[in-house]
């Protein structure tokens, strides 16, 4: 972790937990909608249908969230795991870019199990 930046880091740490957060919404949407309706709704009229309808939309939408923020969380561990690797190409000068493309280019065009 030492050579991840400091920002990644963070953002992955919030990113897991909002993944973890909305993935336990999703998964057990009723305890959820009770802890809601308890302490932000007013006292009306039980309805068995309203509620499951509730708890059918947080369990469908509460998925495709979740799997957002989990594709949000992979792509920001992946850029931070290559940062070194992409920051010391984006340095590179004009003549050393042009030799790694010849590198790749000969290392590409060469058949697996021939040597040189």
């Amino acid at each position: 972790m030492r050579d991840i930046p400091i920002h990644y880091q963070i953002a992955c740490v919030i990113l897991t937990a909002l993944f973890l957060w909305s993935f336990s919404i999703a998964r057990e949407p009723r305890g959820w909608r009770r802890l809601f309706q308890s302490m932000f709704s007013k006292s009306e009229t039980f309805s068995v249908n309203k509620n499951k309808i509730i708890d059918e939309a947080l369990k469908r939408y509460g998925i495709m969230i979740a799997m957002a923020i989990l594709v949000v969380d992979v792509t920001c561990f992946v850029l931070g795991v290559t940062y070194k690797d992409r920051t010391k190409i984006r340095d590179f000068t004009p003549e050393q870019r042009e030799s790694m493309q010849e590198i790749n280019k000969y290392q590409h065009g060469a058949k697996p199990g021939i040597a040189p």
